[in-house]
């Protein structure tokens, strides 16, 4: 009994389901702007002479590139951290796993290739044309790092579902066993908590089948399926807690009937 109660409460430390949610960010000239607000300015003297020979719309067009580049980097950052989170997944294919991967990988040779082609242009109209298509085109934080987090939640909601399966096995063993008493409730209980195991599993699958096939290009077409996916998530938690709930009663009560055993074998002559 002691066993049990030492995984569950190790089961309890594991459940983390990690929330997904999207940044939505504002026009391009908004976001590189605010993420570059709080950057230094300590102009040397150099640095003030150089300024002078420089027309206004040149060093508009430098800043503008700069800032650009700070975000595309950023955005590539985050795509790598993807992959490393995408061959962490247990519950899928190793060639879904390469879909993935590829995709990702597309969008960064992507992005590096808008970045070279920002880093050229000489023309301002042009470049914020290039400028606006980071979040316009490459919807990497509305679309693509969301879809893999729910992704990354799904896992999850999988693994846990297995430990809970481990957990019940030990709980209607110790159940089966324990005399001549009445385990109605307990196996009531019991059943209860593996129909929401099997429903956790029902609600990963979903969220998976949701989101695996959505694209950048698709957004914000595809939006409302996204929320669907996260939606799925929400419902497979909710299981886990349920669950884990119904586990709690299931052993208070067997602590219950070996209290009460205890007690009646002690006041036996």
């Amino acid at each position: 009994m002691k066993k049990i109660i030492a995984l569950f409460i190790l089961f309890i430390f594991f459940f983390q389901v990690k929330s997904v949610a999207a940044l939505q960010p504002n026009n391009a000239a908004r976001t590189l702007k605010n993420e570059n607000a709080a950057s230094k300015s300590a102009p040397t003297a150099q640095r003030l002479k150089n300024f002078t020979t420089i027309t206004p719309s040149e060093n508009k067009v430098e800043n503008l590139k700069q800032r650009a580049d700070k975000e595309i980097e950023r955005r590539i950052t985050s795509l790598n951290r993807l992959i490393d989170k995408i061959n962490g997944l247990k519950k899928i294919s190793d060639s879904q796993k390469a879909i993935f991967i590829k995709q990702i990988q597309d969008e960064i040779t992507s992005l590096t290739n808008l970045k070279a082609k920002i880093d050229a242009d000489t023309d301002l109209a042009t470049l914020k044309t290039d400028v606006q298509s980071i979040v316009k085109s490459y919807r990497v934080y509305l679309l693509f790092i969301p879809k893999i987090n729910v992704l990354v939640a799904a896992d999850t909601l999988d693994t846990i579902a297995d430990k809970l399966d481990a957990l019940a096995a030990k709980l209607e063993l110790r159940i089966n066993t324990a005399g001549d008493v009445d385990v109605t409730k307990l196996k009531t209980t019991l059943d209860d908590m593996k129909a929401k195991i099997a429903d956790i599993r029902i609600q990963a699958q979903k969220a998976r089948d949701a989101v695996t096939s959505l694209t950048p290009e698709g957004y914000p077409g595809n939006k409302g399926i996204l929320q669907e996916g996260r939606q799925y998530i929400v419902a497979g938690k909710k299981d886990v807690r349920d669950a884990r709930q119904d586990a709690i009663i299931i052993i208070q009560g067997l602590k219950g009937i070996i209290n009460t055993k205890t007690s009646t074998e002690s006041a036996t002559p």
